[in-house]
């Protein structure tokens, strides 16, 4: 699912206590809040911060809720097109993540202008600030750093737009780099230019009195924080492991971005360079036959297999944290078959995990087991280090997948 490149008013509601459990008592010079702060001393700052210099300050654009919603909406169009949304549609539905009848484009339609606080297109270096996100200065300056930062990394490093794009593993991986830094940045930002009751007072006045998400379903809003949030920490273990310095993260954003989540989940793989395993599937085509179409493919990864897990009740941490690989595929029975994702008769899903040892793929399966045991016709198989999942319209087809080999 694909997640767009702003900060989200929600992520500042979650991260109000973080903000300030670090904060030191004698920083920020103002004794109230700004009225604001101008364009160029917020750059200035950023710089300092970030260790790098603007080619060029971008000017913000000040944008309505509807503007952006529109601007939103026709980012999406573009690079989330409908035979993928489609495919996750029919993905997220059966697995349990999402709703029935989940309809993403209007789901993530619904974020832009009531979640979004403002926005960086690396597409044509616009910087939007939307007005009235949050109603106070603190949020405004926040959100301008937040987003200075993409531009300047952009100009800096340059931001890989097709992985921005990617809805698998590897594009959430991407995201958490570049809105880790963003918000690492930011909230230094935050703890060392105001002083705590105001950045406060600011935060909590503006952003949880629009903050709604109750209607989001619990795995969007998770798949949209999750950048911010473990990026994050992604992001400063690596400033910490370089000694305080960008010189690990400069590295990762130019020359070697996390290849997997299990990656932003445990930075010492990043740095060991444990990448993720090949992963081949059954052969679902052949299994199945004439009549179909495979819609997509990718991988889940470690967190988004957490989240199934979690999702339905299991404990995530310990049965995913073996993540050696995995591998998934969608498929379509050609019959023009009018029913709403999830639509059982018509799709069949193929997931296979590789672990790291035979003890993580026995710890996994039952846990996958039960999270699954709601699930029309899941069957749940395991050889060696590998797990394999098959959603299929019948139990027979599922067999027949599954054993594909």
């Amino acid at each position: 699912m694909r997640t767009p490149l702003t900060i989200i008013v929600v992520l500042l509601a979650l991260l109000v206590p973080l903000a300030f459990a670090t904060h030191d008592e004698g920083g920020g010079a103002a004794a109230e809040e700004p009225a604001g702060t101008p364009v160029a001393t917020v750059a200035r700052r950023v710089e300092e911060l970030r260790g790098l210099r603007f080619a060029r300050v971008p000017e913000p654009v000040r944008v309505s809720a509807k503007e952006a919603r529109e601007e939103g909406i026709a980012d999406l169009d573009r690079s989330y097109p409908d035979w993928r949304r489609t495919a996750d549609e029919a993905l997220y539905t059966r697995l349990g993540l999402l709703p029935p009848g989940t309809d993403l484009r209007k789901v993530q339609s619904s974020v832009f202008g009531e979640q979004v606080a403002g926005y960086y297109d690396p597409r044509t270096d616009r910087l939007s600030i939307v007005e009235d996100a949050g109603g106070t200065a603190v949020v405004d300056e926040v959100t301008l750093a937040h987003e200075l930062v993409h531009a300047l990394e952009d100009q800096r490093a340059g931001i890989d737009l097709p992985r921005v794009d990617a809805t698998d593993d590897t594009g959430l991986a991407y995201r958490a780099l570049v809105e880790g830094t963003a918000s690492a940045v930011m909230f230094e930002y935050l703890r060392r230019h105001f002083p705590p009751d105001v950045a406060l007072g600011g935060l909590l006045g503006g952003v949880f009195a629009g903050t709604d998400t109750t209607g989001l379903p619990p795995f969007v809003v998770h798949t949209l924080v999750f950048p911010y949030v473990r990026g994050q920490a992604f992001v400063e273990e690596l400033y910490r492991r370089a000694g305080g310095r960008w010189g690990l993260v400069d590295h990762a954003l130019r020359d070697r971005p996390p290849a997997s989540t299990e990656q932003v989940l445990h930075p010492d793989a990043y740095l060991r360079v444990e990448m993720p395993e090949a992963v081949r599937l059954p052969d679902v085509g052949g299994a199945l036959g004439a009549g179909w179409t495979r819609l997509t493919s990718g991988a889940l990864g470690e967190w988004q297999t957490a989240q199934l897990l979690s999702h339905h009740g299991q404990p995530s941490r310990e049965p995913a944290a073996g993540w050696g690989g995995d591998r998934y595929a969608v498929w379509r029975r050609q019959a023009n078959l009018p029913c709403l994702a999830p639509c059982v008769e018509r799709d069949v899903i193929a997931i296979r995990w590789r672990w790291d040892t035979r003890a993580d793929a026995a710890e996994f399966e039952p846990a996958l087991r039960a999270a699954v045991a709601a699930l029309p016709h899941a069957l749940v198989a395991t050889a060696g280090r590998e797990t394999t999942l098959v959603l299929a319209p019948d139990p027979a087809t599922a067999r027949r997948v599954a054993a594909a080999g």
